[in-house]
């Protein structure tokens, strides 16, 4: 192998190794914010997309954060004593444009609460019945997407609108004859953690850094030839 053979296949590797080092990142963005609003509703969660001058993206980290709250009240009816379980419940989910579902949540406040037989009066209180006021609960999940189309939905210098419905399901139960009433709102937002690879231009050494690295192991090929000769 001649000096100069030496010195490409050195520079060839440098420049492999280089290419092969570029380390992976991320960026976070958040949606607006959907304000408690009594159920049920639609509306949209709103993000920034990936800037595709910053690299290739390569996966996609997408949390759906809900809350609920509100009021839960309930009246036994019963002629006995009885417990009573109070759910004050919202399903909220986000959907693609297609209608494609891509992450539901279920915020939930559970109460309960045992009380006599029926008092006689409708109130929602007294030994029989009971009012629960400023209830409230969170609840979050999330899911990763890698597909071509949702990284391809993500892309570009504009914004994804996804629409995000709240359902109201709250529930009561724990009596045979049991009266109940909700004001159920709910709220939601969004945040997205973009993993991508940055476009990262190879290094290419300075002349004399070639020189240097080729005078070198020209003379490395010398010494050797000379020890070898007999």
């Amino acid at each position: 192998m001649t000096a100069k053979s030496l010195g490409v296949w050195t520079l060839a590797g440098t420049l492999a190794l280089s290419a092969g080092s570029a380390q992976a990142a991320s960026i976070t963005v958040n949606s607006n914010t959907i304000a408690n609003t009594t159920t049920n509703w639609s509306n949209n969660l709103v993000f920034n997309q990936f800037d595709p001058s910053l690299g290739t993206l390569t996966s996609i980290l997408l949390t759906l954060f809900g809350n609920v709250a509100g009021t839960a009240k309930f009246e036994s009816l019963d002629a006995a004593p009885a417990t009573v379980t109070m759910k004050l419940q919202a399903q909220i989910t986000l959907t693609r444009p297609d209608t494609s579902t891509l992450v539901t949540v279920l915020p939930v406040v559970t109460v309960i609460e045992s009380v006599a037989a029926f008092d006689g009066t409708f109130d929602f209180g007294g030994t029989s019945g009971r009012t629960f006021e400023g209830l409230s609960a969170a609840a979050s999940d999330f899911v990763t997407l890698t597909s071509v189309p949702d990284l391809a939905l993500f892309t570009g210098l504009g914004t994804v609108s996804l629409a995000t419905n709240a359902t109201g399901q709250s529930t009561g139960s724990g009596a045979g004859n049991l009266i109940t009433q909700f004001a159920t709102n709910a709220g939601a937002f969004g945040q997205i953690q973009y993993n991508y690879l940055p476009d990262e231009e190879v290094p290419i050494p300075e002349p004399v850094s070639l020189v240097l690295v080729g005078t070198g192991l020209a003379g490395l090929a010398r010494r050797r030839w000379k020890q070898q000769r007999p």
